[in-house]
């Protein structure tokens, strides 16, 4: 072989050297060829220096001679080597040698004088034949070898294994920018339903590739390519652009506000330009930040984590919505979850699909789902199939979930009939008239009577008719609600109440949740109402919230709240406000909702009417003005 054949550095064959023996291989005649690079060579020759770089390169080369002599090895450059094995070997033997090649330069052998960490990822091409150039040889053992740098460096690939999907997305990476530009992506939307209320909790964007040869391919098969070769960005822009023109056409076509949740890469949310070009887009559009919500997948917070989350707080701060999604794929985003008020969390489907398989994988669910509520946020559930993991879920405080078990992705021409039926239209206020029924306004919800001699009566105005409570033992003669109507983490529940007794401790209201429960009860011993949060597993967890008593046979309007988001209760009496507490405790799953009474005490003796739910906090002006409205309404029994 001619001198200029051989690396000046190493002494090993040269790319020259390697064209020049591939052409006299014999056409028929199989070989393997190992495609390698050093992991961590570039952090050794800046710590080191070059010197030590070189000096490192050549112990390599040392140790491919040594366990490879009959192989022909080759330095293409760099850090970058090449073993041609032109006879015979299985894999097992050429696995056992990978192996062995990783284990020396592991233990630095010939190089021990470095201490920053080397290894080597090794791509391997098994039984080839000199029908493919060898560029398209290098191309396939060279994707196997970054392969291998993405299962975590220091260990190897066959080329043989994933050699399908690696085709499959060289054919993709051709056909991308063509695709975009003659329509082959749809959009498909994915219904997240409450799973308290069944209603729609936001609409996931899911994206399909329509391919000419009629393949069908799901955003899993050519995101993360996409993420790779940077061509996220021009489908983002699209994706986004449609969304809102959707939204839009929403707006025009059913005059309601929508919620829809889009998944954004990491290489779009860190474009300086990007923030600017979503103001735009909802001032032509004319689409609320309100409306979107931009999910990250939880992958996505690796390096440059910080730039991440200052991304999302700018989204924020100009309304949009923001979320993680995909959490368990490696939970790198759980330090971040105290880094800022995400919108909601969202549990990989692979992940949920294990871990609902054990109990254990089960007991950390329930941890992972109270660790997310006690930092305020909305907790999700990804790929749902059954009923039973569902109810599972629910159990353990999961606000919503999407999966098979609803609702595969839709077409947007056929979505809104879908999810019509799903659409909260009570802008988050339910209200119970009892005019001759227990049904909620909207006839949503109905209450169904515990006990007997609970009847109708005159209400606090014309519009409002009231219930009589005739007292009892525990929850008995009371009024039992639906408890998805405090489906949401924080609420505000107002009432009029006229007690004809003033039995201590009696409750007008209870609701019992996962853990805990709250309360509110007109008069307890020493002349005073009481607003109670109180949880299960603390014998001393009461959360109190006091004020005057309740006056009898007198109607007094009372409001009570709950933020969740400043862990704060409230108590109003005639609009104004008379109590509160701090620092109360989470209130996840509602389980059952009592009018009239609770199961510790006796039952109330008296009248309630104009009882009325919001799943939001009122604030006390909101308190003081619907307390005016009653006052004002036709035929107002109250005293003002």
């Amino acid at each position: 072989m001619e001198t200029n054949s051989f690396d000046y550095l190493t002494g090993l064959y040269n790319r020259q050297a390697l064209t020049n023996i591939y052409k006299e291989l014999n056409k028929k005649t199989p070989f393997h060829v190992m495609f390698m690079d050093i992991d961590n060579f570039k952090a050794v020759n800046d710590v080191y220096g070059h010197n030590t770089g070189d000096s490192l390169l050549k112990s390599v080369a040392l140790i491919l001679r040594k366990c490879a002599p009959d192989a022909h090895a080759f330095r293409l450059g760099g850090d970058e080597f090449v073993l041609l094995f032109t006879q015979e070997a299985d894999r097992d033997f050429l696995s056992g040698l990978a192996d062995e090649i990783i284990r020396k330069i592991v233990k630095k052998e010939g190089f021990s004088h470095i201490n920053t960490y080397v290894s080597t990822s090794i791509g391997i091409l098994y039984n080839e034949t000199k029908k493919s150039s060898l560029n398209d040889i290098l191309l396939k053992s060279d994707m196997a070898m970054y392969h291998a740098k993405s299962n975590g460096k220091g260990c190897y690939v066959f080329f043989n294994d994933i050699a399908d999907r690696m085709m499959s997305e060289i054919e993709m990476e051709k056909r991308q920018q063509y695709a975009l530009d003659n329509g082959e992506f749809e959009i498909r939307y994915l219904p997240v339903i409450s799973v308290q209320t069944s209603q729609l909790r936001i609409s996931r964007v899911q994206l399909y590739w329509n391919m000419e040869n009629g393949v069908i391919k799901t955003e899993e098969d050519f995101l993360p390519l996409f993420e790779k070769n940077g061509f996220i960005r021009y489908l983002d822009s699209w994706l986004i652009n449609t969304i809102f023109a959707h939204l839009s056409n929403f707006h025009n076509n059913h005059k309601k506000v929508g919620k829809i949740a889009i998944r954004i890469s990491r290489l779009t949310l860190l474009d300086s330009e990007f923030l600017e070009a979503l103001k735009t887009l909802t001032d032509v559009f004319s689409v609320m930040p309100s409306e979107i919500t931009f999910e990250i997948a939880e992958t996505s917070f690796t390096r440059g984590s910080d730039q991440i989350i200052k991304a999302l707080r700018n989204l924020k701060l100009e309304g949009f919505g923001v979320a993680i999604t995909g959490v368990g794929s490696d939970f790198k985003s759980l330090m971040y979850w105290d880094k800022m008020m995400f919108d909601y969390i969202s549990f990989a489907k692979e992940y949920l699909k294990n871990a609902l398989e054990s109990s254990r994988g089960r007991q950390i669910i329930k941890t992972l789902l109270a660790m997310g509520r006690e930092l305020k946020m909305q907790v999700m559930a990804e790929g749902i199939e059954s009923k039973e993991d569902t109810i599972f879920l629910a159990g353990c405080g999961c606000n919503a979930i999407s999966g098979p078990y609803y609702s595969d992705p839709i077409p947007m021409t056929r979505y809104f009939n879908y999810v019509k039926n799903l659409i909260e239209c009570d802008d988050g206020k339910i209200e119970f008239h009892f005019l001759e029924n227990f049904e909620s306004s909207n006839r949503r919800y109905a209450g169904e009577v515990i006990g007997e001699n609970v009847v109708f009566t005159k209400g606090i105005a014309r519009n409002w008719g009231g219930v009589e409570f005739p007292g009892g033992s525990c929850a008995k003669n009371v009024l039992e609600l639906p408890p998805a109507i405090l489906a949401e983490s924080s609420f505000t529940v107002c009432m009029w109440i006229k007690p004809y007794a003033l039995n201590s401790w009696t409750s007008t209201f209870y609701a019992r949740y996962k853990g805990s429960f709250c309360s509110f009860s007109p008069y307890v011993l020493g002349g005073n109402n009481i607003y109670r949060i109180s949880e299960d597993a603390d014998v001393n967890g009461f959360h109190d919230a006091i004020s005057r008593q309740i006056p009898e046979n007198t109607w007094s309007f009372i409001t009570i709240t709950y933020d969740d988001n400043l862990d704060l209760s409230r108590s109003y009496i005639n609009g104004r406000k008379a109590g509160y507490c701090i620092d109360v405790p989470a209130l996840p799953a509602c389980r059952q909702i009592l009018i009239g009474g609770d199961p510790f005490q006796h039952s109330f003796e008296g009248c309630i009417s104009g009882l009325i739910f919001f799943s939001h906090v009122l604030y006390d002006e909101d308190i003081e003005q619907l307390y005016v409205e009653f006052c004002n309404s036709p035929g107002f029994n109250g005293t003002k």
